[in-house]
């Protein structure tokens, strides 16, 4: 009784051991490795930041923006009112 729990729990890992095998022996053969360079990403989005600051570029934009949504909620506001 022993030696048949035992030996499926031995033959159990051998074939879990070599599925494990074989799944990384697939996944490195047949695909392709994404390396991901967050240092290099994240220094360009920063000087990219650091550019629209001391040009100008994003307050503009931002500005209309903000306008923009001024106007809309002071129509919203509005007609909130009228229907009172």
């Amino acid at each position: 009784m022993w030696t048949s729990i035992f030996l499926n729990i031995t033959i159990s890992i051998i074939i879990i051991y070599l599925g494990h095998q074989l799944w990384e022996y697939l996944r490195d053969k047949y695909s392709t490795k994404k390396t991901i360079d967050l240092v290099a990403s994240q220094t360009q989005k920063y000087k990219q930041m650091l550019e629209e600051i001391q040009f100008g570029e994003s307050s503009k934009t931002g500005q209309t923006q903000i306008e923009n949504t001024d106007t809309n909620m002071e129509d919203e506001l509005a007609s909130f009112i009228d229907t009172i």
